[in-house]
């Protein structure tokens, strides 16, 4: 049986090569489980934007403004990985993160020294992670994981805990910086007479956010093992993505030592919530891309949380100037984290122009009025419109939000003179 296991832990590291350099224990701690950051090349520790932060930067978690679920499947060769996790965002007491990843591999076939087939055993890696963010400013993070690590081959387990620390700097704008000590408190997890030390990883981040953040760049940087001279192994990420239609389509490129990627994701705002999917197509170049290409797909979900938004009413406006009566009713939404520092809602017509704008300090009001006049006293034309509103809190973050506001006519159907000849 001991031999059975030999064999076992070597088919294991196998699999494992494919995540990363030399198959290290736990390397599926440190590869990517996401279609966006494996589009990206696997260079996230600075973006951190979503709830990936848990696994990449748990730091960046104090981004995100509603509750997140992502649910993601990565094929692999002769295995596969998939994740779940979930982010929640609070008032006062910073964000808390909870993922489960599964690495592994069933169907595996078993035989003895003398080639005699066994029944098929299954290889796997298990990791509860308890992510923890808290900004004291609106430009800083700091965060933390807890994780727990199972691992399974035939009829073998071991348990292991480790601990990352990390943090986010997202000074001077446009760039960040994203600094991420892994496995500070090293899993060890035994197996029989054999152990497995997940060795300590740090890793280095940074990114810039470009035409109003619809570009973003990123790139990382891997130590593995770094308090060890005689193991270590330095890993470059890169990757690009950007808004090739705003808030819809997002193409992503990227780049490391094991993997070029492509990738694309969609996204749809519905109001207070929005759904979206990705994909990311990889291609193992040092193999000669003699192995196959790979797939990797994944979809996500936010709701609730914190935001701001307009219910307008009503749907088709008809202004009239000088009756002050006829206004355009717009209720003011807002869940923040704290009190509101300064506030802006602008107006724009069917072409992006601005042509009202609203803005005042502290609370916006529950309830504003738009009269259909421009901010130098004119009728709007007749065309649809559009609202952004922008509320900044009192510790500096901001929350926006950008829908359909209303549509302007004022003229009426066009109508027909019939003229009739005298006495009829």
């Amino acid at each position: 049986m001991k031999r059975t296991l030999l064999v076992a832990l070597w088919l294991a590291a196998a699999c494992s090569v494919v995540l990363g350099e030399g198959g290290a224990p736990g390397e599926f701690l440190n590869y990517a489980i996401a279609p966006r950051s494996l589009g990206m090349g696997k260079a996230f520790s600075a973006v951190a934007d979503d709830i990936q932060a848990g696994y990449f930067n748990p730091a960046g978690l104090f981004q995100l403004n509603a509750q997140e679920v992502l649910l993601a499947h990565s094929q692999l060769y002769g295995a596969r990985l998939e994740y779940v996790g979930w982010a929640l965002p609070t008032k006062a007491a910073g964000t808390f993160g909870f993922s489960m990843l599964n690495f592994g591999s069933e169907g595996i076939d078993a035989r003895t020294p003398e080639n005699q087939r066994l029944p098929s055993y299954f290889f796997m890696e298990n990791a509860l992670i308890a992510s923890y963010a808290y900004n004291p400013w609106s430009f800083l993070g700091f965060g933390g994981n807890l994780k727990l690590i199972t691992k399974n081959i035939a009829v073998y387990s071991g348990v292991g805990l480790g601990a990352d620390v990390s943090a986010l700097l997202l000074l001077p704008r446009p760039f960040s910086f994203g600094l991420v000590l892994q496995n500070l408190l090293q899993p060890a997890v035994r197996l029989i007479d054999s152990t497995d030390y997940y060795p300590r990883t740090l890793r280095a981040g940074t990114a810039v956010r470009l035409v109003n953040d619809r570009v973003r760049l990123a790139a990382d940087l891997v130590v593995t093992d770094f308090a060890n001279s005689s193991r270590r192994s330095l890993t470059p990420h890169g990757g690009i993505e950007f808004e090739l239609l705003p808030d819809l389509l997002i193409p992503r490129f990227g780049l490391d030592a094991n993997e070029i990627s492509v990738g694309l994701g969609v996204n749809k705002v519905w109001g207070k919530m929005a759904v979206g999917a990705d994909y990311a197509f990889l291609l193992h170049y040092p193999s000669g891309y003699t192995l196959a290409p790979t797939h990797k797909v994944g979809v996500f979900l936010t709701f609730a949380g914190y935001r701001v938004w307009i219910d307008a009413q009503p749907p088709l406006f008809r202004p009239t100037p000088g009756d002050k009566s006829n206004v355009l009713w717009m209720d003011v939404r807002l869940m923040a984290r704290a009190g509101a520092k300064r506030w802006q809602v602008v107006v724009k017509n069917q072409y992006g122009e601005v042509v009202r704008n609203f803005s005042g300090w502290d609370t916006p009001p529950a309830r504003m009025t738009w009269d259909g006049l421009d901010d130098d006293g004119r009728l709007v034309e007749d065309g649809s419109y559009s609202y952004n509103i922008v509320v900044v809190d009192v510790r500096n973050r901001s929350l926006s939000f950008s829908a359909p506001l209303t549509r302007v006519q004022t003229s009426g159907p066009a109508g027909r003179l019939e003229i009739r000849p005298q006495g009829q």
